[in-house]
């Protein structure tokens, strides 16, 4: 799965995506690029890394990666043998630059995480009169034969006043022959730097790798998120877990974000609660949080350890498809359906699954979610489910939405031995201030 891929699940990375504060165009598209991190050797380099920039003040360094281009097609007809061109030329000599910068910068601040190659050899051959600007002319410097037509051109050109026909015939073959010559010095000078091609190349990837990383940081410390720890297999567990875009919506309305813990091992958990209880958003948070973790980023959370897996799966929200022509219902199944069918294959993967089978009558809904969590069993990654059913099955863990607390709704779970699911949607109507009649109404045949 690569990072553009995950952007389409709604779990809250879109907006993380948003928030991150990428200076170069070469660094978003790395980024989207990147593939989720499935080792805890891999993410575990990864995180040191990232620690070592989250320590460290890289301002000066972020303002040198925003004019960093994107040159990998310069770079790759450089690496083929191309004759490249002035603006090309420029592309490469600007990079060379930017490069030596950083790296000084990098190490007056003894950052190791990120290595860069020298190319003081680069902008040497591109700047050979030294001038220290980032623009790139084939001077006349690169030859005497050059420098002689150059100076024959502007002795016949003068002022700019109209020349007699012989003196335009001369300036002409002078022209050709400045283009000729100049075409001849990119040809040596494109020659000379192919050797190159690959420090630059390095050059460019790890100053993008360094733009991500620094944005990472900078996230972190924006919106309080931790670094993860990181095990192959084991019990994955968030202590004052939340969600960043969830959080920011509310915090605009004046309202404050309930985080919540959870733990979970192999056996299937079901978080039961009523509706509007924020069993949804929980799903949604361990989607956001494990993906977080396997593309290294910092975590929604006070602190955690995540257990790998291959894929995650959140099957919420309305399944309905006029194109495929299935019900919501008909959708929802089937959706579950390959769930279960990548278990079977022995498929390490989080699957979360909101409030399966709601859209049937209960007493077939009660049944088809029992007999998911049977079939469902002890799996190598993790299934969560939320359901409002009363569910029986004994051999899972049970979490319940604390709810209602004088009058006010806490979102924080608890583990429960009870399969019950509370009885508070009338009194969440009420908190709403829906009709009162309505409510009398339901009381009274509540009662009968």
């Amino acid at each position: 799965m690569t990072f553009k891929s995950a952007l389409d699940i709604d779990c809250g990375l879109r907006y993380m995506y948003e928030t991150l504060d990428l200076m170069s165009p070469c660094g978003r598209k790395m980024l989207l690029e990147s593939v989720m991190m499935q080792t805890k050797r891999e993410l575990d380099f990864h995180y040191r890394r990232l620690n070592e920039i989250y320590d460290k003040d890289c301002s000066k360094i972020a303002l040198k990666l925003m004019c960093l281009k994107d040159i990998h097609n310069t770079l790759g007809r450089l690496e083929q043998g191309a004759v490249l061109d002035d603006i090309e030329f420029f592309e490469v000599k600007y990079l060379a630059i930017v490069s030596g910068e950083v790296l000084d910068l990098l190490e007056e601040q003894k950052i190791i995480a990120v290595g860069l190659p020298h190319l003081e050899k680069v902008v040497e051959i591109l700047d050979p009169d030294n001038l220290k600007i980032p623009s790139f002319y084939v001077y006349d410097s690169y030859s005497e034969k050059l420098r002689d037509v150059r100076k024959r051109m502007r002795a016949l050109q003068g002022d700019g006043e109209e020349l007699p026909d012989d003196k335009r015939a001369e300036l002409a073959v002078l022209l050709q022959e400045n283009a000729d010559l100049e075409l001849e010095i990119r040809g040596e000078l494109s020659g000379k730097l192919k050797g190159y091609a690959g420090d630059l190349q390095l050059a460019l990837r790890n100053l993008s790798f360094l733009d991500i990383l620094i944005a990472k940081a900078g996230q972190m410390k924006k919106l309080g998120l931790c670094f993860p720890v990181v095990v192959e297999e084991g019990e994955t567990f968030y202590n004052g877990m939340f969600n960043p875009a969830v959080k920011a919506l509310l915090s605009e309305q004046g309202k404050e974000y309930m985080p919540v813990d959870i733990c979970f091992e192999g056996e299937p958990v079901t978080i039961i609660g009523a509706n509007m209880g924020g069993k949804s958003v929980v799903l949604k948070c361990l989607a956001l949080n494990q993906l977080l973790a396997q593309f290294g980023f910092g975590v929604a959370a006070h602190d955690c350890c995540v257990s790998l897996v291959e894929e995650v799966s959140l099957c919420i929200g309305d399944e309905q498809s006029i194109v495929k022509g299935v019900s919501s219902f008909a959708g929802e199944i089937l959706a579950i359906d390959a769930v279960i069918r990548k278990i079977r294959e022995g498929r390490n993967i989080l699957a979360l699954v909101d409030e399966p089978a709601r859209t049937t009558n209960p007493v077939e809904g009660t049944a088809l979610v029992e007999g998911l969590l049977e079939v469902v069993g002890n799996i190598k990654g993790g299934f969560v489910l939320t359901t409002h059913y009363n569910i029986l099955n004994d051999k899972v863990k049970r979490y319940r939405v604390k709810g209602l607390r004088s009058g006010v709704m806490d979102y924080t779970l608890e583990v429960t031995h009870c399969g019950d699911v509370p009885h508070e949607a009338i009194a969440i109507a009420e908190s709403l201030g829906i009709d009162p009649q309505w409510i009398e109404c339901t009381k009274r045949n509540l009662n009968n």
